[in-house]
């Protein structure tokens, strides 16, 4: 037993193997090593660079979070996941290659890395988890290689500088709060294969002046589209079958026209008795012009 438990410690980087000292601003870790534990350099003060190995198979929770002066960190292909709050609040880090080994990014794992400006995904990411860019202020493009299936909630919320982004095509969802006060985002890829955008997702994002939603979109969620100030032209799909609440576009204050695929008919039914108006900013009401593109 002292022998297997000597060899699991030879295989991990736990907290407590490396000090936070001058000395250690960069460290290198040994070939072999297959798992940075959780906190295992978390909140080191001392640490500018890190050289991870090629037989690194998993950082986890927290291992390098809080570590505020890391500009740059090393990685091989071979790492397979990087879990939660793996390299949180390094505000000091400027850019990052996820190796395409990687199949997993978890919550929060780069959220408040305030001066990231680039970040290359792994070609083999299948998903990102919640808040896992949020706060990131510098960041001013993204894209979502096909590999993806999910990200979840916040993922990218509060990206202040964040421009433009290109989405998978094989995303189904937009979820809640996605891309919520990223307000200097003007351009969206929207996935070819979406079929729900969530609750605020796009809320906040004062930059976006028009859109266009994919064919199979049938889902618009609670405040999807609020506060986009900007937002002029919006274009609807025939195929939509709920819109959770009618003031998704409430603070829309330049919206004047929507195009809808379907049939003036369709519009209505989905409608109901309400009217899909816009309540702006200094409370006064409007209602865009819809425009019927009649594509049943």
């Amino acid at each position: 037993m002292e022998n297997k438990n000597k060899n699991i410690e030879e295989l991990v980087v736990f907290s407590g193997v490396y000090e936070d000292t001058p000395e250690n601003s960069v460290v290198t870790i040994p070939e072999g090593i297959l798992e940075i534990a959780e906190n295992a350099f978390r909140d080191f003060e001392h640490l500018v660079e890190i050289n991870l190995p090629r037989s690194l198979k998993k950082i986890s929770a927290c291992a390098f979070a809080g570590c505020a002066n890391l500009k740059r960190v090393n990685m091989h292909f071979g790492v397979e996941e990087i879990l939660d709050e793996a390299f949180s609040s390094c505000s000091s880090l400027t850019s990052v290659t996820i190796p395409d080994s990687c199949k997993r990014l978890g919550e929060g794992c780069f959220e408040a890395c305030a001066s990231l400006s680039s970040i290359k995904l792994s070609e083999s990411i299948t998903m990102i988890g919640s808040g896992a860019f949020a706060y990131c202020f510098n960041l001013t493009d993204v894209t979502i290689p096909d590999s993806c299936i999910l990200i979840e909630f916040n993922a990218f919320a509060n990206c202040f500088s964040l421009e433009a982004i290109k989405l998978s095509d094989n995303m189904g969802l937009i979820d809640e709060s996605t891309f919520e006060g990223c307000r200097s985002l003007k351009v969206v890829d929207m996935p070819t294969k979406l079929v729900k955008i969530g609750r605020r997702a796009f809320k906040g994002c004062t930059s976006l002046a028009s859109l266009i939603l994919p064919v199979g979109v049938q889902v618009i969620g609670f405040d999807a589209f609020s506060d986009c100030s900007s937002l002029a032209r919006i274009a609807i799909p025939k195929d939509i079958r709920e819109i959770e609440d009618f003031d998704i576009f409430g603070g829309c204050d330049a919206l004047t026209d929507i195009s809808f695929g379907g049939t003036k008919e369709r519009w209505e039914a989905i409608l109901g008795r309400n009217i899909l108006s816009v309540q702006k900013s200094d409370c006064t009401v409007s209602i865009p012009k819809v425009s019927f593109m009649n594509l049943e």
